[in-house]
Formats: structure tokens, sequence, C-alpha cells
């Protein structure tokens, strides 16, 4: 746990001083946007004192030209140097992170700087990109360091106390003007954040300052106290002065009088006071002594009181601290989820594919930093969190548990039918195929009239089947071939690499090729079919590796992540899907004939994403565990969204 300053936490015009347990505190310039770009400050400084001597503290400054999406860009940066930071172990290595930032955000720039402790002095990394800048102040000499570094090479030192190290993204110091570090104070600060804020231009800057080196403990965990002895000696004989020792003063009635200092004027006030408790004795100056023992025994028993109250106070403020931190840091991770998720709420009906984009990267946040605050303060918090975002989800995808009607029992007919492909021949009329057995079926759901077609296949490599009760045709790797009676009717050449679906509109037939990224069509001659021609026009491709193909009066191809495309007479129309779920893996699709919806089969995630063919918008995610065993969906003319399971063809509602 530590510090983590960033200009999303504090207001620009804000000047910062933080003493650390490295002997150093800093000032901050910074003007997050502007017309050049963007810029921010990064300064990792850890809470407890062991890890601030182990890790020693990270600072940075950066610019980007980039400015359209910065600030997501920024989140992610804050993150990934917390992450990296949090797993540094042995002090950190600045190279090593360099490298890996410069590979990860290879269009920004800025410095980077690691102060640590190495046996008791304060040991400076330095390394810089781009147009940075980089000044030292040490006694009344200032170096500029900005020529001489190479970028990405890391310097290393000693730094002295009194020293100031400046740091400063790309034309900062063109824009402010070039100060003396020696003169930057708290004004200077003011100046330079308002002159940058008002020129609109985006720049970072850090001016560190070295003091003394002690060694103190920024926290304290737990003080043993020595046991303390207390000595009481019995009180000595108190003698008389004699008149001449006195010098002049005399006692008179406990009291010195005449020419008297600070000394005796205090040794009145104590007999005073002591006269007005003490029993009367015959030895009086016996009992001042009595007197004077007590009450120090009492000022030893309540000094060691204040010192135990002052324990308590320090431990207690240093809890206070954690505390206040640790919520701090639970508002800037959970308050941003939040506000997404009632912004998604409020768009839904508007937007919802916006919606589900705004709760996908609530989720996105929520799963970076949850490991922050498990098994923590705030782990009811976050469970709670998590639910909010469920729900949310629930809410804008439309995600719902789904039952299965279950119309027709196929392994009733013919057992151990499984099924793999499902296909509508006309109203309520199904084409149900099993590769693995070789068997195809038709059913009709309105009577229940089951029938087998084709039963030889088994071993033949079977991949799709369409066609009726009176023509029924299979796909295999190979070609086409009649399912009844077995005759070849159409024998793929060397341009047909991977056949993965079939599909038929009027007497025609239509071949997804997986390995090629085509769509062959052959045209019905007589009893057969003529030869292969690319469906596609000269200059259309797909951009897709496709899975699965479905038929309306255009032709749609689906890929294992979600994207579909559509054709109209061999060419591609102006459509994409969203607002599907992040992770998806389609194995196959359906078209409504008459409506307007398209179904998506995720059978990994037991899914069926309901979408539309106007918009491509996702509006229905139905769910059910029985959906992971599914092999197929399909449309009948009703409108009912069929889904093949084992054995079974079934209504998905």
């Amino acid at each position: 746990m530590g510090i983590f300053w960033h200009n999303s936490v504090c207001d620009c015009y804000s000047i910062i001083s933080v003493n650390t347990g490295l002997g150093l505190s800093f000032l901050r310039i910074v003007n997050e946007e502007g017309s050049n770009g963007w810029a921010q400050v990064y300064a990792r400084i850890p809470f407890d004192d062991s890890e601030l001597q182990n890790k020693g503290a990270l600072f940075g400054v950066i610019y980007g030209e980039e400015k359209e999406g910065w600030a997501e860009k920024d989140m992610e940066l804050m993150g990934w140097v917390e992450d990296y930071f949090n797993k540094v172990e042995n002090g950190g290595v600045l190279l090593d992170f360099f490298e890996k930032w410069r590979s990860g955000y290879p269009n920004l720039s800025g410095v980077w700087v690691w102060v640590q402790e190495r046996e008791g002095n304060r040991e400076v990394m330095l390394v810089r990109t781009g147009g940075a800048e980089i000044f030292l102040l040490r006694g009344e000499k200032e170096f500029d360091f900005s020529a001489s570094m190479l970028e990405g090479k890391v310097a290393k030192g000693k730094v002295e106390e009194d020293d100031r190290i400046a740091i400063w993204t790309e034309g900062v110091l063109e824009i402010v003007g070039k100060k003396s570090l020696s003169e930057m104070g708290e004004g200077e600060t003011t100046y330079f954040n308002e002159t940058i804020k008002n020129r609109n231009f985006a720049g970072a800057g850090l001016v560190l300052n070295f003091r003394k080196f002690e060694d103190e403990t920024a926290e304290i965990t737990s003080i043993e106290v020595e046991p303390i002895k207390l000595t009481i000696n019995e009180p000595e004989e108190v003698i008389p002065r004699r008149a001449e020792d006195r010098q002049g003063q005399e006692l008179v009635n406990e009291r010195y009088v005449g020419p008297i200092g600070i000394k005796e004027k205090l040794s009145n006030w104590w007999m005073k006071t002591v006269s007005r408790v003490r029993r009367p004795i015959h030895q009086k100056d016996v009992a001042v002594v009595k007197e004077t023992s007590k009450r120090k025994k009492w000022a030893v028993l309540l000094g060691l009181l204040f010192l135990l109250v002052l324990l308590i106070s320090l431990v207690t403020g240093s809890l206070k601290i954690r505390r206040e931190a640790e919520q701090k840091k639970w508002v800037e991770y959970s308050e941003p989820i939040e506000k997404s998720l009632q912004e998604a709420a409020g768009l839904v009906s508007l937007n919802p594919s916006g919606a589900r984009k705004l709760v996908q990267d609530a989720k996105t946040i929520f799963e970076a930093k949850r490991g922050d605050f498990e098994g923590g303060k705030y782990s009811d918090a976050l469970d709670e969190l998590e639910k909010k975002i469920e729900n949310t989800w629930t809410l804008v995808s439309g995600e719902k548990e789904s039952q299965i009607e279950e119309v027709a029992r196929i392994d009733l007919v013919r057992q151990g039918f499984k099924g793999d492909r499902l296909s509508l021949i006309k109203d309520r009329h199904l084409v149900a195929f099993d590769g693995t057995m070789g068997v195809v079926m038709t059913v009709e759901l309105s009577t229940k009239d089951i029938k087998v077609i084709a039963g030889k296949g088994e071993g033949l490599g079977w991949i799709d089947a369409v066609g009726d009760n009176s023509r029924m045709v299979v796909l295999n790797s190979s070609g086409v071939r009649n399912a009844i009676n077995g005759q070849d009717l159409i024998k793929f050449d060397a341009a047909v690499a991977k056949p993965v679906a079939m599909g038929r509109f009027g007497s025609n037939l239509y071949i997804l090729d997986q390995g090629n990224k085509e769509i062959f069509k052959y045209a019905a001659i007589g009893d057969g079919y003529g030869e292969r021609s690319r469906w596609l026009k000269q200059d259309q491709n797909m951009s897709i590796l496709p899975v699965d193909m479905a038929i309306d009066s255009d032709i749609w191809v689906v890929s294992a992540e979600g994207e579909v495309e559509k054709y109209r007479r061999g060419s591609k129309e102006n459509f994409s899907i969203s607002g599907l779920t992040s992770g998806v893996k389609i194995s196959r699709m359906a078209v409504e004939p008459e409506g307007d919806r398209i179904a998506l089969l995720d059978n990994n995630s037991g899914v069926v994403a309901v979408c539309s063919k106007t918009s491509g918008s996702c509006t229905q995610l139905l769910k059910s565990e029985k959906l992971r065993e599914a092999k197929d969906v399909e449309f009948d003319e009703k409108g009912n969204l069929l889904v093949l399971l084992p054995g079974v063809v079934g209504i998905l509602k």
C-alpha cells in the first residue's frame, strides 16, 4: 500500500509538497489535455517504511500526441505502473521498467526517476525519451542532462543534501520560460500551471527536493519500553544553613526574602504550596523532603501515562491514515464503475449496444483491480458491486434463463441418434442429420411424424444435408451425392479446399468453402448440377474465417468470433453485429425466413444471441445449461426458434 499521486485526484492548480521517508518532497506541474496532446505526472510512494526502503519511490512525467481516448489510456497506464511497482522486490530495475513501458506504450515520451536507499545513501536512476528534459541543481551550479543523456539509456548516481532535480515533458519550458531551479517554489509552480493551462498546452513537470536524509520511521507498529526502576531514598537530616552561607538571604516563615533570584522565587512558591497540604510536624524540613519525594513519584507516573497516550495517538493516527487511504482507493475504484452502470441502465432503451459497451468496460475495470480488495475491509462491498454489474448486464443484454420445450424425440425412431445439423424444408418440416451415424431424417413438427430418409452413410464423412422427401443430398469433403441412392452429383475439383456448410435456394446449391473463404454456386440442370461458379463478384472477398452459412433471400456467413457478413447478389452489404459478449465462440447460425432475427449459437458458453437483421444489434441473450450440448439452431416459418439437442428437437423460449 502506498501513495500514488495522479492528476485525477487533484485539480491542476494544486501544489503538492509531500515529505517521504527518503527525505524528499516534490512540486507538481501539469495540464492534462491541450491542443498538442495530453500529459500526466506519476508518483508512486509506499506508505510502509520498510516497503519504502525496499522498493524506493517511482516518479514520472509522460506526454502523448494522440488525444483520442487519452483518458482511458491514462487510467490503463496508471494501473500498469501500479501493478509493476507492486511486484517489485529488493529495489527496482529502471531499465526493465522502461523497456516494458516503451514496449506497451511506444507512442509516449517522457522521463522516469527511481529513488532508492542504498547503504545509507540515496541513489537516483533516470531515463528519458523523446524531447523530455532533465536538470540538476547542486550547490549553486545547474546542470542540463537533456543533451548528454542518450534516449533509453539509464543514468545512475548518488544525490546529496539540498540537491534539486527537475523533469519536464517536451515543450513546457518553451511555453513558460526557463527559470533557475533555485527559484522554483510554490509561487513559480502556480505560475507554471496557470501558464500552460491558459495556453491550452498539455505538459507536465516534477521538481524533486532532496533534504537532509535521516533514518526516520514513518509508521510505529510496536514500541518496547525498558522497565524503569524507581529508587526512593530515605530523607537525610536537614541541617540549617549558617547565616553567613545565605549571602544576604533570609528564611522567614519558610520563605526567602531579600535579594533573591529566580531559583529562590521558585523555592518560595514551592514551599508555600507544600505548607498548605503537609501535616503539622515538628521536623519541618524532613516533611518537605518526604512530600517532594512523593511528588516525584507522581511526576514519573504522569510522564509514563503521557508517553502511553502519545503512543496510542501515534498508532491511532497511523491507522486513520491507512483507513483514509484505503477508503480513497476504494472510492476511486468503485465510483467510475457505479457511474457507468447508472448510465448504461438509462441508455438501454435508446442505445442498447452502447449500454452493453458501458457495462463490458465496467466489467473489465472491475476484474483488473478486484484483487486489491478481496479479503479486506471492502470485500463485502466488492461482492455487492459485482452483483450490481451482473444485474445491470442482465438488464442491458436481454440475458435471461430460457426453457427448452421438447417437440420431437428423434432417438426414439433411431436409437443412438445425436444429430449435427438441422435445416428447414418448409413450414414446420425439418431435416435432421447425424454425420457420425450417416443418418438423415425428416421431422414434421405438427404431426410428430419422423422418417429415416437415408441411413447408410456411417464412416463416409458426411458434413451437411439439404433437401426433402423426394430428393435429399449430402455434402462431404469430396463432393455432393444423392443420400437415397448414393449417386455422385458433384465432384469437387482442387479449387474447393474445405467445404463446411451447404445451402439451397430454389433448385440451386451453394457451398461454403472455409479454406478459400469462398461461396460456390452449382446450378440445377435436370436431375444433376452444372459446373462450379464463384458466386461472389470479382471484386468481393470475405474478411472473416467463416464457420457457418444461412440463406434467406441473401447469404449470411459468421465467424467463430461472432462477426457476421451479409451478401446480396454476390456483393457485400454494409452490415455488422454489435452487442455480443466478448469471448464468444459461435458454432452455428440461423436467419428467420420472413422475420428480422438472426440466431447465433455459442454452445461453449451455453447461450444463443438473438440479433436484428436490420440493425445488427443483439438484444437478447438466451441462456440454458442444455445449450452446451446443442448442435444447431433453426427458425421455422412461424418464427419459433428451434434447437437440436442430442436426439431431441426443442423450441427455445
